[in-house]
């Protein structure tokens, strides 16, 4: 059976630029002589679309446009869309497509994307049978994570009339790394036990810090690869069901997470119209990673890197700051901020009568860097680049108005060890981050000779703390047992606890881990809880 996979990266909302392009690639699949062309969940509307799902007007124009892939489909069309059922109520469905005519074949039955309020908008649909195409029976499922697969397809060989040759997963789900091979995991070893060959098709692209990663996998009943494919660039895949097998290949962590990250800000920026962007450059290993990956997404003559030294402010940092933008081919400014910085403590110095300097001059110079990028962006156009990573945001390392000032933070889900993982990768495309930069302690240069390691832990014990609590889910006293001092995990903890307000006032970033904050964790902004060993 010959069939052609719709790689498409659709935008929330924007319905009918979505349908053409649908129309484009239903074209496409018809002169290469396809059997059927899929399409991913949420096909027609783009995902997530959120509140929009409460808009009749909307849901209305969601059905009519989906009446319009019926004159546009010569073969069998499956798409992701939205549908009504006078007794079930608003679904997200998936509806076939044939030459005048259109069916709902299935619909979503386990509301429970954790990324997705499922819930709010859609009726569950518990029935799902196969559909005859090309002399195949063919079921199609529409579900998120691997265990709602598991869940599904279970209570569906339980239910359905027909025993289906062949079972397709549509999803709309978040990326984050280790994904794929979960899901090809789980796709061979559902075909081995059920006998029956699995596919799987996801949305591609980016939508407000989500990246749905393409992933599209089919694999037969004897648990043969016939297609593995993950990378993000739009495509229609054609491909046999009866051809070759095909060797699994695990990509490059670093490389996968970089495209996503490229992806991630260039879509988040082309969805909404902004042609240019800005950031501040300070000679440190975040602001280097944050303008190469910026570079890479919208083109180097789109960006600009802003110098705003101060009389913290070394050489050394002005110099790769400069060596930098340089080697990236993108502009420059350079604004000083000590005769601002001299004007506001000379304003402040009265009301501060009789109290030393402390974190209040610090983070005055940190707000002032703000001001001066969010100006360039009112007069110029550009959008703010926030360049906070994730190690940072868990301990609230970063000044409220300041350096967390930003539309879009497109490493804010990366911990500082991954940080430079990638801007090591990067420049093995090519050599744009100077090595100095990737070498020298971390600082932010906010008073002489400060280091992070004065406030935090080191990087590398800091993260391994933040992996044991957020990913592994480790108790107070496994971690202790796991070599961490006791003091170092209170100091963490008191941090992380303490700075969920800074979080929520953060600018959206690509998620790229299963622990992402404000999607996947979130904490009380009053939050009284002590962690300690439980005594039994």
């Amino acid at each position: 059976m010959k069939i052609a996979l719709a790689k498409i990266n659709q935008t929330a909302g924007k319905i009918k630029d979505n349908l053409n392009k649908i129309s484009d690639y239903i074209f496409n699949a018809e002169k290469e002589k396809c059997d059927l062309t899929v399409f991913p969940e949420f096909a027609v509307c783009g995902g997530y679309c959120g509140d929009l799902l409460l808009n009749k007007d909307f849901i209305e124009e969601n059905i009519c446009a989906s009446n319009e892939i019926i004159k546009k489909s010569n073969i069998p069309v499956i798409c992701g869309t939205i549908t009504k059922d006078d007794k079930e109520g608003l679904l997200n469905s998936v509806s076939l497509f044939n030459k005048e005519f259109s069916a709902v074949v299935s619909a979503k039955h386990t509301l429970n994307d954790s990324a997705f309020n499922d819930e709010k908008y859609f009726k569950k649909k518990t029935v799902v049978d196969a559909v005859k195409i090309a002399n195949k029976n063919i079921m199609f499922v529409v579900t998120d994570s691997c265990e709602t697969v598991n869940e599904n397809i279970a209570t569906i060989f339980k239910e359905t009339k027909i025993k289906p040759d062949m079972v397709f997963i549509l999803g709309c789900s978040p990326y984050y790394y280790g994904k794929a091979e979960e899901y090809k995991s789980l796709m061979k070893n559902l075909a081995v036990q059920t006998k029956t060959d699995f596919g799987f098709l996801n949305m591609l692209g980016g939508n407000d810090g989500y990246v749905f990663d393409g992933l599209a996998i089919y694999v037969d009943k004897n648990g043969n690869f016939k297609l593995t494919e993950q990378s993000f660039e739009e495509k229609l895949i054609i491909f046999d069901t009866d051809g070759q097998n095909i060797e699994d290949k695990q990509n490059d962590k670093n490389k996968e997470m970089y495209d996503v990250l490229v992806l991630g800000l260039k879509d988040y920026m082309r969805k909404n119209n902004f042609k240019k962007c800005v950031l501040g450059i300070s000679g440190g290993i975040d602001s280097a990673l944050v303008a190469a990956v910026a570079a890479d997404a919208v083109g180097a003559e789109n960006v600009t890197g802003v110098l705003m030294p101060s009389k913290y402010t070394s050489k050394e940092s002005t110099d790769c700051s400069l060596e930098l933008c340089k080697n990236l081919n993108i502009q420059t400014k350079t604004i000083p901020i000590n005769d601002i910085y001299d004007v506001y403590i000379k304003i402040l110095t009265p009301s501060f009568e009789g109290k030393g300097q402390d974190l209040t001059e610090e983070n005055l110079q940190a707000r002032i860097r703000s001001n001066i990028l969010m100006a360039l962006s009112n007069k110029f156009g550009y959008f703010v680049l926030c360049t906070g990573n994730k190690s940072e945001d868990a301990v609230g390392y970063s000044t409220l108005y300041g350096d967390a000032t930003g539309g879009y933070a497109p490493i804010s889900d990366l911990l500082k060890k991954e940080v430079y993982e990638l801007s090591r990768y990067r420049n093995t495309i090519s050599k744009v981050i100077p090595e100095f930069i990737i070498t020298r302690p971390p600082t932010a240069e906010l008073r002489e000779n400060q280091k992070d390691s004065d406030s935090l832990p080191e990087y590398d014990i800091l993260d391994g703390i933040l992996t044991k609590i957020l990913d592994k889910q480790m108790t107070y006293s496994q971690i202790i047992e796991s070599g961490v001092k006791e003091e170092v995990l209170n100091k963490v903890w008191k941090l992380l606890s303490v700075s969920e307000y800074k979080r929520r006032q953060s600018p959206v970033g690509t998620k790229v881990s299963k622990t992402a904050f404000l999607r996947d964790i979130t904490l009380p902004m009053s939050n009284g809880y002590i962690w300690k060993k439980i005594q039994k």
